[in-house]
């Protein structure tokens, strides 16, 4: 391990944090989905010390991210809906841990290239639209909508913790799928999202900062740089888009999932 930290390469980890920040707050998905997979082929972190490492920089991220959004446009991000959301995600969080330390290194580099693939295919818009399933608003007074979110964050939860990311590349689809107001505005569903991966960010990090995932001296460098590209991501997101955003991320998404799917494991001792 100590070999692999003395090889992080410092500027591109800082770069990749800068882009990763600025998306995370931009689309409300969390920045692991683009960190964990170019840190760990261009700054040649193992990837599951990245997926730590990661979190804790987005956790710092998406505190900085919420309050932006708060002061531009208070009342995007739906409490409400957030706090179920997490509420699941807790859960889901520790049953992510548990995973992370039995999947061997292939496998966990594997399904997390299928779940980026999904995400890229997502936002790129192959797949066809469909009518909200659950209605057109979140009713928190009816079960079927409370088992739903609770559910989502669940998964939401275990991914954010197998991952290292904020569980946004869950929510976001989940929201848009299920109800008309999220698939109608995407700047409420984002907001909405950077609400729910705040506490769901936290948890993760603790439990893989106290499995030893975390480089602290990486996420120094990392952290003050990022949170003014967080900052940044909140003020574009309301200039740039939102479809022309989703394409270009699909595509980094896309690049990043082959080059991480054919990248040979190497065994550390």
């Amino acid at each position: 391990m100590t070999d692999s930290e003395q090889r992080v390469n410092t500027p591109v980890a800082i770069g990749i944090a800068c882009v990763a920040a600025l998306l995370s707050t931009m689309l409300g998905i969390g920045g692991g989905v683009v960190m964990v997979p170019l840190l760990t082929l261009f700054a040649r972190m193992p990837i599951k010390r990245t997926a730590g490492t990661s979190l804790a920089v987005i956790v710092l991220v998406i505190s900085v991210g919420v309050i932006t959004q708060e002061i531009r446009k208070p009342g995007d991000i739906h409490w409400d809906v957030s706090l179920v959301l997490a509420a699941g995600a807790f859960g889901g969080a520790f049953i992510g841990r548990w995973l992370n330390k039995r999947l061997p290194e292939a496998a966990f580099r594997y399904i997390f290239c299928a779940l980026l693939a999904m995400v890229a295919v997502r936002l790129l818009g192959v797949l066809p639209r469909t009518e909200p399933f659950l209605g057109a608003m979140a009713e928190l007074d009816n079960p079927a909508h409370l088992a739903y979110l609770a559910g989502v964050g669940l998964f939401a939860g275990v991914v954010a913790a197998l991952f290292g990311l904020g569980g946004g590349v869950v929510v976001v689809p989940a929201l848009v799928l299920g109800y008309g107001f999220f698939q109608q505005d995407f700047a409420a569903t984002r907001a909405t999202s950077l609400g729910m991966i705040l506490p769901t960010s936290m948890i993760s990090a603790w439990l893989h900062y106290r499995a030893g995932n975390v480089d602290m001296r990486l996420v120094a460098r990392m952290t003050p740089f990022a949170l003014v590209f967080a900052i940044a991501g909140v003020l574009l997101a309301y200039a740039v888009p939102g479809q022309t955003l989703k394409i270009i991320f699909g595509v980094l998404l896309i690049a990043a999932t082959i080059r991480l799917a054919l990248k040979k494991s190497k065994k550390s001792g």
